[in-house]
């Protein structure tokens, strides 16, 4: 599971509109652009304090009997996804994490987004998988992230009105 970033200043509309006006529209998105990467990354850092991470690389990853197991090249600490920004309506946000459709080889990561329940499965010659805890991160990391996109959009927005207003209008 992940987490998406999006960015919705409230009272925003007019100090937006006057900068579309002195501004290009090409700039303003780079900015957004610029404040949701900040994000993501600081997303990232928070996530990496709290997702579990084991001793040994080579115990690490999925564990299955009577298949040959593949050990990850690195900690899934180490390998969270950042997908591109992307931009729509006006909006732009960016995405932090593993989708549901992953199958990478740190996909089992997602698995502590939802936890999982104890289960038995065909595949695993019907012997019980463990349970695994749901631990929330990315809703978690989620919550420190809007208020973080909240002041660093603040102080980028600051500066760009700054250089097109001058420093006299605050």
């Amino acid at each position: 599971m992940g987490s998406s970033i999006f960015m919705d200043f409230e009272g925003f509309a007019d100090v937006q509109k006057k900068l579309l006006e002195e501004t290009s529209e090409a700039e303003l998105k780079k900015l957004n652009k610029k404040i949701i990467r900040a994000s993501q990354e600081q997303g990232a850092e928070i996530i990496k304090r709290n997702l579990p991470k084991s001793v040994d690389l080579e115990k690490s990853g999925p564990q299955r009997s009577g298949k040959v197991r593949k050990t990850p090249s690195d900690h899934a600490v180490n390998t969270i996804p950042i997908d591109n920004i992307k931009s729509s309506n006006g909006q732009t946000f960016g995405f932090i994490g593993w989708r549901p459709s992953d199958n990478e080889e740190n996909f089992y990561a997602k698995f502590f987004e939802e936890g999982v329940e104890e289960h038995t499965t065909p595949y695993n010659y019907n012997r019980k998988v463990p349970r695994i805890k749901k631990l929330g991160l990315f809703n978690k990391a989620n919550k420190e992230v809007v208020s973080f996109v909240n002041e660093i959009g603040l102080v980028e927005y600051q500066k760009k009105l700054e250089e097109v207003f001058g420093s006299d209008n605050q």
